[in-house]
């Protein structure tokens, strides 16, 4: 998740929805032998809603109906507790991948769609709090979802024989990316039609032609002369690659040979930083909007418009993307806030667009879609394989404007 992706908690599971009763905490006299599962449970919804780092052991004790000792019994600290959430989110959500025979699509996706649904906190949790593991468990993790991204690529292989390894990676990254959505989808989905029929969408697409990811192609050496800028640039590629909270300001300053108290000439605190950082890449898809909406001439090429603007900043910027994804929850209170409406606003404006072109489609299954639209733009983004294949702009393009029903013609300039 990057820009325009709201960060707010997900509204509930299929299970539960949005303003629905929380589930009573079990007596605490009382032993349910599933109490490890009830733990995982209430950790599972308090690293997604709140941020692992703001959820205390206390809280998930409490919300089970026990006492923090008798939680200790079970998890020797909050990371091993976090280890077996992410583990578990990862697994169920991937389950459905594996029943359906060689090349049978449609049950792939239904399967898919319903596992995803049952654990669609596993965007964000794979995405922000996963970050908080240990290196060894997450390149373990890592290696799970890769090799489910094998069976999912070896399906689509067997359901369209005609398809070569580029379309059929970026297909199962984008089917994936799909599933990764939920985590932020504010709608009740109480079946997985719709989420099965946006992956079908993703499966069938045929983009147009990609060339061989550039993974070892030559870094830019011009830097900027303004050494507030240059701190700023720095800070994000720093805070990206290695977290927020594995970054000092000193690692910051020494990137671009800056010592001591000289940093606080141009920023106040990390959090400064950060904040900078994020405004600056709300600011940028103002600008973008408003761009497009001042040179289109009907909404449905204002939405072409759009994608486009999205995709290419995304695509260029993908560790402000990566920041505003996995980092935003350490704003502090005021900023946070402020970030969380200009999201709201942001899709608010892609609705507004969509609605037009599609009057008949209902709010939710625009919003899914839309949300949908951003999630994979961004997971393509973030990984180096795909976003320095030469044509993933144009692929990622064509795709999105069929997920949103739109004619992918002709590109914009």
């Amino acid at each position: 998740m990057g820009p325009g992706v709201e960060t707010v908690a997900p509204s509930g599971t299929a299970a539960t929805g949005p303003g629905a009763e929380p589930a009573a905490p079990p007596v605490r006299a009382t032993r349910p032998r599933n109490r490890r599962e009830l733990i995982i449970a209430a950790a599972r919804e308090l690293f997604s809603r709140d941020g692992y780092a703001n959820a205390a052991m206390s809280d998930i004790a409490a919300a089970v109906g026990i006492g923090p000792s008798a939680l200790y019994r079970h998890f020797g600290g909050k990371q091993e507790l976090l280890h077996a959430v992410v583990t578990e989110a990862l697994d169920s959500c991937l389950a459905g991948l594996y029943p359906a025979g060689p090349g049978e699509l449609d049950a792939l996706v239904q399967d898919f769609a319903a596992s995803a649904l049952a654990r669609r906190e596993l965007g964000v949790l794979w995405q922000r709090e996963a970050r908080h593991l240990p290196a060894e468990q997450h390149a373990e993790l890592t290696r799970r979802l890769h090799a489910a991204r094998r069976t999912l690529a070896g399906q689509l292989s067997a359901a369209r024989p005609e398809l070569g390894p580029a379309h059929t990676e970026l297909l199962s990254w984008g089917t994936l990316g799909v599933a990764a959505s939920l985590a932020y989808q504010h709608v009740e989905l109480t079946t997985p039609d719709l989420v099965a029929r946006l992956m079908h969408r993703v499966a069938t697409s045929a983009p147009p032609g990609l060339g061989e990811p550039r993974l070892d192609a030559p870094r830019g050496t011009l830097r900027h002369r303004s050494r507030r800028e240059a701190l700023l640039a720095a800070a994000t590629e720093l805070f990206a690659e290695r977290g927020y909270a594995s970054v000092s300001l000193e690692d910051t300053g020494a990137a671009v040979g800056i010592a001591g108290q000289s940093i606080y000439h141009h920023f106040a605190s990390k959090h400064d930083l950060l904040a900078t950082a994020v405004h600056r890449g709300a600011e940028r898809l103002w600008v973008d909007l408003a761009e497009v909406l001042a040179s289109a001439l009907d909404h449905a090429g204002a939405l072409r418009h759009l994608v486009w603007r999205y995709v290419r900043m995304a695509l260029v910027s993908r560790h402000l993307v990566t920041v505003i994804a996995t980092e935003a929850e350490h704003l502090q209170e005021a900023d946070r806030l402020r970030t969380r409406q200009f999201q709201r606003d942001y899709i608010a404006e892609w609705l507004e667009l969509l609605h037009a072109v599609h009057p008949a489609m209902t709010p939710a299954e625009a919003r899914v879609r839309v949300q949908t639209v951003l999630t994979v733009v961004n997971d393509v983004a973030r990984t180096p394989r795909l976003a320095t294949r030469p044509g993933i702009d144009r692929a990622l393009y064509q795709l999105d404007c069929e997920l949103l029903e739109l004619e992918p013609v002709p590109l914009p300039e």
